[in-house]
């Protein structure tokens, strides 16, 4: 009897621990692939095949800390006229589509004047949520004006069908690349600051 109350802490704990991982490898910032957004919307055909920029969907990203995510008016501004192929198309992933059908989709939304229900994605490492800490201040703004491509953060975006986390966001990243891109010392010692970030 006390050799089981002596192993049960430790089962339960490993048992904890498991649960952790199989969760968290589930969720949006699985590094193998993104969540289930409701319309699979591909960078590759978007960013990659028809060379549309980023900053032409997510307008906002050099005047504001976020990005947005495009409005369904911003999808229709093209969709209206390009309805797409009727084809089957093969993400990455292996998941068959019909293009045409998941335009419909923007449509449908469009008509209906329901906003897509996008679920975020990238977001600081070890957060539950695609967001940002509550104790991180970040902002796109920033790092657009300075010329940083959106890949330094989000990586290869204009190649993934299925946007995924391509990167672990964290502070020593953050700090690395503060290290790297300062113009000189007294700019390295402004962006070591904390309040740089935390504030």
């Amino acid at each position: 009897m006390r050799k089981t109350l002596k192993v049960l802490p430790f089962s339960l704990l490993v048992l904890a621990i498991l649960s952790f991982f199989y969760i968290d490898g589930n969720n949006a910032e699985s590094k193998d692939k993104g969540p289930q957004q409701p319309i699979l919307f591909s960078h590759k055909i978007h960013a990659s095949d028809n060379e549309i920029e980023c900053q032409y969907c997510h307008n906002y990203v050099d005047v504001s800390p976020h990005p947005g995510i495009p409005s369904v008016k911003k999808c229709m501004g093209c969709h209206s006229q390009v309805s797409g192929r009727d084809v089957e198309y093969t993400t990455q992933g292996g998941q068959t589509i019909n293009i045409k059908n998941e335009i419909q989709k923007v449509k449908d939304h469009w008509e209906r004047k329901e906003p897509i229900p996008w679920l975020r994605v990238t977001g600081m490492y070890g957060t539950k949520s695609a967001g940002l800490p509550e104790y991180v201040r970040f902002t796109h703004k920033r790092h657009i004006k300075r010329g940083f491509e959106c890949q330094t953060c989000h990586g290869e975006i204009e190649k993934m069908d299925v946007v995924r986390k391509e990167k672990d966001l964290t502070m020593g990243f953050c700090v690395r690349c503060h290290e790297q891109n300062a113009d000189n010392e007294e700019h390295l010692t402004q962006l070591k600051d904390c309040l740089t970030c935390h504030y």
